[in-house]
């Protein structure tokens, strides 16, 4: 029978890391960068007509899935590797719908309801990736990414992601819960892009996104308040 001390040192243990197939880490490159700039290529192109969108995207998300040097997903995957399964996963969902083909609307938006859950994604994100930040750079006194390949780590994973579920609301966390349930069920499947947890929720684009949208939305509060501030002294 396997103690207790025997059983953490199986959740914690780094040395038996599952590692998705090379042939998965190839399709995953082509694939994760092509939603990517599919996503891109529909925001930067936003003001022109369905059409033009549509045949542009389609273009370039071609172009991506291309084999070899000939696509910008191996140019591209030198320099940043692969994107994680949370970007692919959000911009999959947002190519889906269709706010983009219609309002031209951004891909992160707000869950709305008394307890914003897209906020405390954000949140989460924006801590991992610092967290993350500080342990490329050695100053934490332990290795917070070899953790990730740990199946401790994916187990804490998912308890925050219930914790945020309860807390935000059952129905007011639905779809934010739901994605990220996505995110956690297709790593256990293919531990896509690295078999590194943290790799699949967050990457170095992301972590920057999170924080631009943070940053612009504390600039429109602070607009919104300064304006009726200046409404009411009127």
């Amino acid at each position: 029978m396997m103690d207790f001390s025997d059983f953490s040192k199986l959740m914690f243990s780094t040395q038996n890391a599952v590692l998705p197939s090379p042939t998965g880490m190839r399709v995953a490159l082509h694939v994760f960068w092509a939603l990517a700039l599919g996503c891109a290529t529909l925001l930067i192109a936003r003001k022109l007509s369905r059409d033009y969108r549509l045949g542009l995207t389609i273009a370039v998300m071609s172009w991506t899935l291309l084999p070899g040097a000939a696509s910008p997903a191996y140019w591209l995957g030198l320099a940043f590797q692969t994107p994680s399964l949370t970007s692919a996963v959000i911009c999959l969902a947002w190519l889906v719908s269709r706010r983009p083909w219609t309002q031209g609307e951004g891909i992160l938006g707000s869950s709305g309801g008394p307890i914003d859950v897209s906020a405390l994604w954000a949140l989460a994100g924006m801590a991992l990736g610092w967290v993350l930040l500080l342990d490329a750079l050695a100053w934490l006194p332990v290795s917070v990414y070899a953790w990730g390949f740990s199946s401790a780590a994916f187990a804490a994973v998912a308890l925050l992601l219930t914790l945020i579920w309860v807390v935000g609301g059952r129905v007011n966390g639905l779809r934010d819960a739901s994605l990220m349930a996505c995110v956690l069920g297709l790593f256990v499947l293919t531990r896509l892009p690295t078999g590194n947890v943290w790799d699949a929720l967050i990457d170095p684009w992301l972590w920057v996104g999170l924080q631009a949208c943070w940053l612009f939305s504390v600039v429109r509060r602070l607009r919104h308040a300064w304006r009726g501030q200046a409404t009411t002294r009127a």
